[in-house]
C-alpha cells in the first residue's frame, strides 16, 4: 500500500495568503502569527503586496513564516474593478531572500515609498501581454519561487487568460475572503479545465486576509493542510513543491492510500465523497457520516483528484495524482 496522503505525518495547518500592515492589511505580522496560532495554525506565508519582507524572525519550533509576495499583472481600465490582472503568489525557496525577480520600481507603486531603501529589483517592468507574464514565471522559478495563480475569478481571468500561463506550480482553488465577499472563488471547475488539457499543477487554500480594523473578517476559512514529519522552513517548502498537502476548508482527509487499483480515504465525516478523472470520469459515494470510502481506479486512468464533503458545505480537495504518482 503506498500513502499519498501519509498518516502518520504531521498536518502542518497554514495559510498561504495573507496582508499585513506592511502592505494594505492592518495587523503586524506578529499580529497575525499570534491570531493564527490561536486558531491551530502552524504556517502562515506572508504575501504582502509588491514587497518581499523577511519574516522568518517570528519562525519558532511551533511556526513557520514562510517568505512570499503577491505581484499583480495589470490590463488598466478606467475603473479598477472593471481592470482584468494576474494575481500571483510567489513562495520562496529561502527565507531570507528579498530580491525581486520580474519587479520594477513601477512595479512596487505605492510600497516603493515606504521601503526604498531594501528594495532591490531586477527591473523588468511587468505589463499584461502573455509574454510578460510568462516571462514573470520563468524569472521566479529559476529564482527558486513556486508560482501560485490567485483568485481568476475576482481577477476577471478568462479561460484564455488563465490556460496561457506556463509553468505554473499552482491554483488557488478557494480565496477565503473573496469568496465571502463575492460567492464566486470558489473554483475547482477552472482547475479541472487545467488538468484535463494538460496543465500540471497543484491546488491550494488561502484566507487573503487584510483583517480591515482590526477584525478576522476573511481568516480561518481555506486552509492547506502541509504534511511534514517536523515543522520547519526546509520541511513546509518541500512538501509544498512535491504537492504533498492537501487543501480544505471545512473537513480533514486523514489518509489517502493506494493499493493496486484501490484508493483508500479516511476523512472527517462526509456526506459525499467524489473521485474526479479525465473528462467526465467521475464515481460518487453517498451517505451519512462517511469516514472510510473505497474506489476502484479505472485501468486508463491518467489521473485522479478527490472532494470531500461535509453537511456543512465545507470541501477538502486533494491534488490532481498522476500515473507517475499512484502506478508502480
Amino acid at each position: 500500500m503506498k500513502y499519498l496522503i501519509d498518516p502518520r505525518l504531521k498536518q502542518g495547518k497554514a495559510n498561504l495568503h495573507c496582508h499585513t500592515c506592511l502592505s494594505d492589511g492592518t495587523l503586524t505580522p506578529q499580529e497575525v502569527k499570534e491570531r493564527y496560532m490561536a486558531h491551530g495554525y502552524d504556517i502562515v506565508a506572508y504575501s504582502d503586496h509588491e514587497i518581499l519582507h523577511d519574516n522568518s524572525y517570528l519562525t519558532d519550533e511551533n511556526f513557520v513564516a514562510l517568505t512570499a509576495v503577491e505581484y499583480s499583472v495589470n490590463d488598466p481600465a478606467p475603473y479598477w474593478r472593471d481592470e482584468k490582472c494576474f494575481h500571483f503568489n510567489l513562495f520562496s525557496h529561502d527565507p531570507h531572500n528579498t530580491f525581486h525577480v520580474g519587479s520594477s520600481e513601477r512595479n512596487a507603486g505605492r510600497y516603493f515609498a515606504r521601503f526604498k531603501d531594501e528594495f532591490r529589483c531586477d527591473g523588468y517592468d511587468r505589463v499584461f501581454t502573455k509574454e510578460c507574464v510568462n516571462e514573470v514565471i520563468r524569472r521566479a522559478r529559476e529564482a527558486g519561487f513556486l508560482v501560485q495563480l490567485n483568485h481568476p475569478n475576482w481577477s476577471l481571468n478568462t479561460r484564455e487568460d488563465y490556460m496561457m500561463l506556463d509553468g505554473l506550480w499552482g491554483l488557488e482553488i478557494l480565496n477565503y475572503c473573496t469568496e465571502l465577499e463575492t460567492g464566486t472563488e470558489y473554483c475547482p471547475i477552472i482547475y479541472e479545465d487545467m488538468l484535463n488539457h494538460g496543465k500540471r499543477l497543484f491546488c491550494t487554500m488561502g484566507d487573503d486576509n487584510h483583517n480591515d480594523g482590526g477584525r478576522d473578517f476573511g481568516s480561518y476559512g481555506g486552509v492547506t493542510y502541509i504534511l511534514v514529519d517536523t515543522l520547519t522552513y526546509d520541511n513546509v517548502f518541500a512538501s509544498l513543491e512535491k504537492g504533498n498537502f492537501y487543501c480544505s476548508s471545512g473537513p480533514r482527509i486523514r489518509s489517502l492510500a493506494i493499493d493496486g487499483d484501490r484508493v483508500i480515504l479516511e476523512c472527517d465525516p462526509a456526506m459525499n465523497v467524489v473521485l474526479t478523472s479525465k473528462n467526465r470520469r467521475f464515481k460518487n459515494v453517498f451517505g451519512e457520516g462517511l469516514t472510510h470510502v473505497e474506489f476502484d481506479l479505472d485501468k486508463d486512468c491518467e489521473y485522479f483528484r478527490i472532494t470531500v464533503m461535509d453537511d456543512k458545505g465545507g470541501r477538502a480537495n486533494t491534488n490532481a495524482y498522476f500515473e507517475s504518482d499512484f502506478r508502480d
